[in-house]
């Protein structure tokens, strides 16, 4: 089961020549091979299925929890109900920003293949175009969407990014109570949002928009092709995971649900 740690004071002790030091920057790399040089495979490392697979992982123990939580709200302990709501909530905004970051990483490789125009960039930065119109129009060029697609794509990827913004800054929602729509009474709007009915969903829905793009996308572009047809494996793979039919799992114990 994923959950968040609690931060503790600790005392950082970093060697001589800070991160860089540590981390082994100033030393010569391995490979002195030009980057254009090498196979595709090792100038690129796609963590797009990455996120996908972190994003499957924590709506699988956002499922459990969501069971945890059933059976918890049985009783009467307050403390029980609210470490199962608690639960719930962790697993399934971890899930949701992972389905965020993975439309981010697929972007950002088509974005290297398919370069926007400056004159686009300056008037997103102008006009505070919001991230997944910005991302949309990437795609659309690139994968020459119809307009029908591209209005669904939108609609898609507006509620993902909706979801993604709350958990990253949910000002204006920080004392919100709203009705949990399973429990039918007042709580944190939190819990009714970030659940895992609402993972499910964002995850599915995140899976479907890049397998559609990665299995019936025709890009103009030979790279970009090469890209997809390399991820269109990984992708199919992940759609096929039992969590995403919505079946229970077997019950598991969180120590925040006595």
């Amino acid at each position: 089961m994923s959950s968040v740690s609690n931060p503790r004071a600790v005392t950082a002790a970093f060697p001589a020549g800070g991160l860089v030091g540590l981390l082994g920057q100033n030393a010569e790399p391995a490979n002195t091979e030009p980057a254009s040089n090498l196979p595709s495979t090792q100038r690129h490392f796609d963590v797009c299925p990455i996120w996908l697979e972190l994003a499957i992982r924590h709506l699988s123990d956002a499922q459990v929890a969501q069971a945890a939580r059933v059976e918890t709200w049985r009783d009467t302990d307050e403390p029980s109900r609210t470490g199962a709501l608690e639960w719930e909530f962790e697993a399934s905004i971890q899930a949701i920003v992972m389905c965020g970051m993975a439309i981010e990483a697929f972007y950002a490789v088509v974005q290297t293949i398919i370069h926007s125009p400056q004159s686009l960039i300056d008037e997103w930065r102008d006009e505070r175009t919001p991230r997944y119109i910005q991302i949309c129009e990437v795609l659309r060029r690139a994968f020459s969407l119809e307009p029908k697609t591209v209005s669904s794509l939108r609609q898609t990827m507006g509620e993902i990014f909706r979801f993604r913004d709350l958990a990253i800054d949910p000002c204006g929602k920080m004392d919100t109570q709203v009705l949990h729509p399973e429990l039918g009474i007042g709580v944190e709007w939190r819990f009714a949002y970030f659940r895992y009915e609402n993972a499910l969903l964002i995850v599915r829905a995140t899976l479907q928009l890049i397998g559609a793009l990665v299995g019936s996308g025709k890009p103009k572009d030979a790279d970009l092709q090469k890209y997809i047809d390399t991820l269109r494996w990984s992708v199919e793979s992940l759609q096929n995971r039992n969590v995403l039919s919505g079946r229970k799992q077997e019950p598991y114990s969180d120590p925040r649900v006595a």
